[in-house]
């Protein structure tokens, strides 16, 4: 593996799509387009731009941000001819994939600063409100391949390719208070081991065991990836998150040697959630309403330490 290629700006959601673009030209593993509006099927009044891996033209996705009654994303996991919002358009529960950026029905444009991080495998987003605290959801995404446990059929092996961000998805009751299915990482990935197109996988870490513990060990923990029917399919590829004892530990930027593994190391930034009383309100692009609660890491802050995200090199 290689450091990953990492950029980062401020700008609101309206300009994601515009800088993520001039920003990545160039990247070494991903192409970078960004559309109007009617040039993506179920595109975003707010921005549009597809990922394509440069590798493998297969693995693509498509990022359409629409505004409407609050801010969501909808997504396409598929590299179509012509861009399209697929998942959000034909996978079986449709607006149940989207993903909020606002809580309640706010359409404010909040202002983030961005952080991407490319790797041969994957991407990973960081957003953090500089504005909007009533309402902003900090942003944490990862849209990559899936390392599988064991050899998959040739048939499906290369469409263990996954979607996974801070609201679970597939939220279709109001009952925020119930625990299990809407309180726990989950995303879609492209085809489940039976060939099911847009199967939905929750994903875990522990992350709040502080590193380093007895004997100077370090707890670096994979993003594992899991279905109901199939136990434990896998887990991120490259991607992987600890949490250190304090910031100045091993300095955001730096290369965490373990011998046998060198990562690098980013500083994740948990802002508290929506302070309106109402964070676990959103609305889907279609303007119905969804309870859930962000989770990423498996608990939205740590409680002392520094929480970070580690790309193997």
């Amino acid at each position: 593996m290689a450091v990953p290629k990492r950029y980062s700006w401020v700008s609101t959601i309206t300009e994601f799509a515009n800088n993520v673009e001039a920003q990545m030209s160039g990247d070494a593993w991903w192409e970078v387009k960004k559309y109007a509006t009617a040039a993506v099927t179920g595109g975003g009044n707010w921005g549009n731009v597809v990922f394509t891996n440069l590798m493998d033209r297969s693995l693509a996705f498509t990022v359409a941000i629409q505004s409407g009654n609050g801010a969501t994303i909808r997504w396409g996991i598929l590299n179509n001819s012509t861009p399209k919002a697929d998942v959000h358009l034909d996978s079986p529960d449709k607006q149940m994939t989207d993903t909020p950026f606002t809580s309640g029905a706010n359409n404010t444009n909040t202002t983030y600063k961005w952080t991407v991080f490319t790797t041969i495998n994957g991407i990973f987003v960081h957003g953090e409100y500089q504005n909007n605290t009533t309402y902003a959801y900090p942003i944490r995404i990862y849209m990559g391949r899936l390392n599988p446990l064991e050899q998959e059929d040739p048939a499906i092996a290369n469409d263990f390719v996954g979607i996974f961000t801070h609201m679970p998805s597939n939220i279709s009751n109001a009952n925020f208070a119930t625990y299990g299915d809407y309180n726990v990482g989950r995303g879609i990935v492209r085809k489940s081991r039976n060939g099911t197109k847009y199967e939905y996988y929750n994903f875990t870490t522990d992350a709040q065991l502080t590193s380093p513990g007895v004997g100077g060990r370090y707890y670096v923990n994979p993003f594992m990836v899991f279905n109901p029917s199939e136990g434990v399919r896998g887990q991120f590829a490259d991607v992987h998150t600890a949490c250190f004892k304090d910031a100045s530990q091993h300095p955001d930027g730096s290369i965490l040697d373990l011998g046998e593994n060198k990562y690098y190391v980013f500083h994740v930034v948990d802002q508290p959630m929506p302070y309106n009383g109402n964070y676990t309100l959103w609305y889907t692009s279609l303007g119905n309403a969804r309870y859930s609660v962000p989770c990423f890491f498996g608990s939205n802050n740590v409680m002392g330490g520094q929480r970070v995200i580690l790309f193997k090199i």
